[in-house]
């Protein structure tokens, strides 16, 4: 089979690995590899060098001076096979972190994506089934149901943020206030965040509050729309004296 279409998929992975440590471990072998390759680059001029300078001395007829260039290039010659295993076991480093990198991506890539795709599929068969055995009045009484429990769910989390905000005090405005849902289940953006934030509220917040969170009797005056919020919130006392 040919799999030379899949190549380019795996070049993508690998130029994409999210992990910033391996990323960076990565730059330094290909640095070092980078700097070896300079180094060889070198050994090899000089190797090429010495040579030269044998033939030269070798025509000129000084025994000693051939004697040492030949010794020197022995050396640079062992030099440079040990340079080259260096770059040999490099590179094998390399190679491997990459396919550790690339398998362990894609195997979490493709764990991923088969558990959502299996989620989905559940999910639809499930709902094909429903439809399929269930009386429609049956799945309206169970979407009912449904509806009723996450009514509850929601109503007992703010019942436990109003008692958490019940035992707050007013000399202590930093204390962090328990935010409420609202019937979507989630918390407003104006929700303030601590006693102080609550107290400081302007006129505008503090209707637009009553609002989100479908508080009866929405006023114009921020002091009773205010105290109304603070009552919702569980805080057991009002700051602000209503105006008559």
């Amino acid at each position: 089979m040919d799999t030379s279409a899949a190549k380019p998929e795996a070049t993508s992975v690998q130029s994409e690995l999210p992990n910033a440590e391996a990323r960076a471990n990565l730059q330094l072998f290909a640095n070092a590899k980078v700097s070896l390759d300079a180094l060889s680059a070198a050994f090899e001029s000089l190797h090429g060098q010495t040579m030269q300078m044998a033939a030269v001395n070798g025509s000129a007829g000084s025994k000693e001076l051939t004697e040492s260039v030949v010794w020197f290039r022995q050396e640079i010659s062992e030099q440079e096979q040990r340079h080259k295993e260096g770059l040999d076991e490099i590179q094998r480093i390399i190679d491997d972190l990459l396919d550790k990198q690339v398998v362990e991506q894609m195997r979490d890539q493709v764990e991923q994506e088969i558990n959502e795709h299996i989620d989905e599929m559940v999910k639809d068969c499930l709902g094909e089934c429903l439809k399929a055995h269930i009386p429609k009045d049956l799945q309206e009484e169970v979407e009912d149901s449904k509806r009723e429990l996450e009514r509850a769910r929601l109503a007992l989390y703010n019942s436990e943020s109003r008692r958490m905000n019940s035992k707050l005090r007013s000399d202590k405005p930093d204390e962090p206030l328990d935010a409420l849902v609202m019937s979507n289940g989630s918390v407003s953006a104006h929700f303030p965040k601590d006693l102080q934030g609550l107290f400081t509220l302007d006129a505008e917040t503090c209707k637009t509050l009553v609002q989100e969170y479908g508080l009866p009797e929405v006023s114009d005056s921020r002091d009773k729309n205010l105290n109304r919020f603070m009552q919702f919130c569980g805080v057991r006392y009002q700051l602000v004296e209503c105006s008559v």
